[in-house]
């Protein structure tokens, strides 16, 4: 039995679009230190420096939402991996750019963290933007929704992008 025929009504693709998008949006509030009340709660990145108004170019837009949906899947296996280290539901919070936090974490789920951090922090390099920068846009784009509806536009641009190759 097909259930994601056409005629059933329900739209697939749409609804793994809007899954992920609810997801990278969460990685945007995770990287940026803004994370809602959640029973498992988040890894948190938060790499520092604050925001300052300032126009963010189309090619920034671009390279923020790379960096962005290359590193959900590591958050994701990060707190996966520290949920089963753990033994428990509950993930304790991850503040890159704190190494106090990072310190007081258990040894086995500190070189989780650390793993985590060092490969957002490059993945972040690797698409063209410094982690000041990055943050900089993640601050922004919270009380921006022109930018946020940019930055969703763009996501969903490379969604298709990656969809259609």
């Amino acid at each position: 039995m097909n259930l994601f025929r056409s005629g059933s009504g329900i739209n697939l693709k749409g609804l793994l679009s809007q899954s992920l998008i609810v997801g990278v949006l969460s990685v945007v509030g995770v990287l940026s230190g803004v994370v809602p009340g959640l029973s498992g709660r988040l890894p948190v990145l938060v790499i520092g420096d604050t925001a300052r108004a300032q126009t963010i170019s189309d090619g920034e837009v671009v390279n923020y939402a790379r960096a962005v949906l290359a590193i959900e899947p590591k958050r994701q296996a990060a707190y996966q991996e520290i949920q089963k280290k753990t033994g428990s539901g509950s993930v304790p919070p991850i503040v890159c750019s704190d190494s106090t936090s990072i310190n007081k974490l258990p040894g086995n789920v500190r070189n989780i963290a650390l793993k985590f951090c060092n490969e957002s922090k490059a993945i972040v390099e690797n698409n063209g933007l410094n982690i000041a920068r990055f943050n900089e846009i993640t601050a922004l784009q919270q009380n921006d929704s022109a930018l946020q509806k940019r930055i969703q536009d763009e996501i969903l641009r490379q969604q298709k992008i990656s969809a259609s190759s």
